[in-house]
């Protein structure tokens, strides 16, 4: 009861069969990361001794939520070429900070970066720098990822934080 057909007809249910296998597989893959950006206002200060910023945020995962960023004191001081020669001009700093999610999720990171005054010794700060995403609690326990952050200091301060996230 085997037809000329059978086998034809059995590669051709069995090429097709694989292919829907493989175009499944492909739509599920995890994306190999998502674009992320923070922008927020807040207050808070910085000199030679550190300190920080915090306020309300908004980004795409976490919608209305806060930020914080916490500077340690500089580690190495430099002019920054717009005419500020006095120690702070500036200054390579570490530190870490948080994005909290309204209800009540976190991602906390590591930075690194440059602490520099406008222009002379007393000038509002700015800090351009990067950060890595070091643990995540809630429904971005596992997340990863990293990118640029950067603080302007002033009456009001201003964060961006741009870069890429994994594993939400």
């Amino acid at each position: 009861m085997t037809s000329r057909y059978v086998k034809p007809t059995f590669a051709i249910l069995a090429a097709l069969a694989l292919s829907l296998a493989f175009a499944a597989r492909t739509i599920a893959a995890p994306a190999a990361g998502l674009n992320w950006e923070v922008h927020g206002t807040g207050s808070g200060g910085v000199n030679l001794l550190g300190g920080g910023s915090s306020g309300p945020a908004m980004s795409q995962y976490i919608g209305n939520g806060t930020y914080s960023v916490n500077l340690l004191p500089p580690v190495f001081f430099s002019s920054n070429g717009a005419g500020g020669v006095a120690v702070g001009a500036c200054d390579v700093v570490t530190g870490t900070g948080s994005v909290t999610a309204a209800n009540g999720d976190t991602i906390a990171f590591a930075t690194v970066g440059m602490l520099c005054n406008e222009s002379d010794a007393t000038s509002p700060f700015h800090y351009n720098g990067t950060y890595r995403i070091t643990a995540g609690s809630g429904r971005f326990a596992g997340v990863a990822g990293g990118g640029s952050l950067t603080v302007t200091f002033g009456s009001t301060n201003f964060i961006k934080i741009d870069g890429t996230i994994t594993g939400i």
